[in-house]
């Protein structure tokens, strides 16, 4: 099973805080707004990616296609990382 969806990458784009951040946190993803995500100690959360980094890497807009394979990338980057023991 995914650990990230589409679903966090819509919250993501859907929050007003353009410094929001899709983390991991007490390994699990939130989406955290920017104060959140630049104060926390790094033990306690890993950002997997900014609401700016996304708007920037699908450019134009997104479909529900380019918010999939971008989860895709992402969860296949943070299983990668192994930090879960798994």
């Amino acid at each position: 099973m995914p650990m990230i969806t589409p679903a966090h990458l819509h919250a993501l784009l859907a929050s007003t805080d353009r410094g929001a951040a899709l983390v991991l946190l007490a390994g699990r993803p939130a989406v955290v707004p920017s104060a959140t995500a630049a104060d926390a100690d790094a033990d306690d959360v890993l950002v997997i990616t900014t609401r700016d980094a996304v708007i920037a890497e699908l450019d134009t807009g997104a479909n529900d296609e380019q918010l999939e394979r971008l989860a895709q990338r992402l969860d296949v980057a943070l299983d990668s990382l192994d930090i879960l023991g798994g």
